[in-house]
């Protein structure tokens, strides 16, 4: 009996933790912490959709302080990282990072991304990557950096300087014109897909 109650205990400690499952994406709760990244905790997910059906990605947005209030998480200067989840084979690189430019555009002003344009040619280029159904990328904001980080499939492609860029990507999720309402809302926390 006693064997038994530790061989579970065993499994059930080396099992990841899985917060939600969005359109059979097991989202975990925790994103562990690195040498230069904080544990961060699952705020809430959701899936990109366009055209209101074709599925493109999960989205799942990580905090370090879960319990900031909406209008703080864009403006405070803490770790945080999107990650999505593609789970279509129609997502290309060049659509991905076109869909971040048209939300950029619709989220900031024209002196604000003017002022970023340089930057985000960099961070597009970061994205020159074969996505495929299955690949996993994030963008993290590093605050002791002051860096934008992009990984994709576990390969770090690189960097980007600014908050002002990261607070901008941000807002294509949850900003004032996000990529849809529900998105927005479902990544907040504010529920379930």
């Amino acid at each position: 009996m006693l064997r038994t109650l530790f061989i579970t205990l065993l499994f059930t400690a080396a099992a990841p933790l899985w917060a939600i499952t969005v359109e059979n994406v097991d989202v975990p709760e925790i994103v562990a912490a690195t040498s230069d990244s904080p544990e961060m905790t699952l705020r809430g997910a959701s899936v990109r959709r366009v055209y209101g059906f074709v599925e493109v990605y999960v989205g799942a947005l990580y905090l370090q302080n879960n319990a900031l209030e909406e209008q703080e998480i864009i403006r405070v200067d803490e770790p945080r990282r999107m990650v999505f989840y593609v789970t279509s084979e129609r997502v290309s690189a060049r659509r991905f990072t076109n869909a971040i430019q048209e939300g950029l555009a619709i989220n900031i002003s024209k002196d604000e991304m003017a002022a970023m344009a340089d930057r985000v040619s960099q961070l597009v280029n970061l994205f020159d990557h074969k996505f495929v159904e299955g690949t996993v990328g994030y963008i993290e904001w590093v605050p002791d950096t002051q860096v934008s980080r992009i990984v994709i499939d576990d390969t770090v492609r690189g960097s980007v300087p600014g908050k002002d860029l990261n607070d901008a990507l941000l807002k294509i999720w949850i900003g004032d014109h996000p990529v849809s309402e529900r998105f927005k809302e479902e990544v907040l926390g504010h529920s379930n897909s």
